[in-house]
């Protein structure tokens, strides 16, 4: 979705150790068109993510990056550099409210690396991040109509071939539902499942969209 006033920053860098790459840093984080109060708060959460994957880089994966690369001298294997990226993707852009999500992958040897996703969605009046029961009208029971969807989005997906799922797929859909893995669209809230939980590595992030119809006037918005 296009949202003129988020634009992209980037930081890189690359890590070293005896003037070998140990880990390429290259991270895309919004940052917000303006000087109000909310979009300096905005700004500045997203620049302390990017602080903190820094200083994750710098510590973690360096010092484990160095072990590796001594172990593959040591054996006479080559050493593959470690990698934090992260992007995002605007999703939805309504105000007051805006929604997106970032992916940061890393790669620490092996076949592949990692991704993880984080949904956030805003409230620009008030500058603050939003969660899922914030979206509807009190004591309604949003989770029931949300995991119906998922459940039979998921066996359609499996009776049409589109992936196969991991067994036990009913008691994992319930079992790694997160209330913190949304974020918003045009079309309805987006709930996702981490990688593993639901469907092996090469399914990818699973994603299902509940149409915002199926809340009728539950909604504390309007979408």
């Amino acid at each position: 979705m296009n949202c003129d006033f988020i634009k992209s920053q980037v930081f890189k860098d690359t890590l070293y150790y005896r003037r070998i790459p140990m880990v390429n840093i290259d991270l895309t984080v919004p940052n917000m068109t303006g000087h109000d109060r909310v979009v300096s708060r905005f700004n500045m959460y997203y620049r302390q993510q990017a602080a903190a994957s820094f200083s994750h880089a710098r510590t973690q994966l360096y010092s484990q990056a160095i072990r590796q690369y001594h172990n593959a001298m040591s054996q006479g294997f080559p050493f593959h550099g470690f990698e934090l990226v992260q992007t995002f993707e605007p999703t939805y852009c309504k105000k007051p409210v805006i929604s997106l999500y970032y992916d940061r992958y890393e790669y620490t040897g092996g076949a592949h690396g990692s991704t993880y996703r984080t949904g956030n969605t805003w409230d620009l009046e008030r500058g603050d991040l939003l969660r899922l029961r914030d979206l509807f009208k009190p004591g309604y029971d949003y989770r029931k109509i949300i995991i119906r969807t998922i459940e039979g989005e998921a066996r359609h997906r499996q009776a049409t071939g589109q992936v196969t799922y991991l067994d036990n797929l009913t008691e994992n859909i319930s079992k790694y539902y997160d209330d913190g893995n949304f974020y918003l669209s045009g079309a309805g809230i987006v709930i996702f499942y981490p990688l593993y939980t639901i469907a092996p590595y090469v399914a990818g992030i699973q994603t299902f969209t509940i149409p915002w119809v199926l809340f009728g006037d539950s909604l504390a918005i309007k979408p």
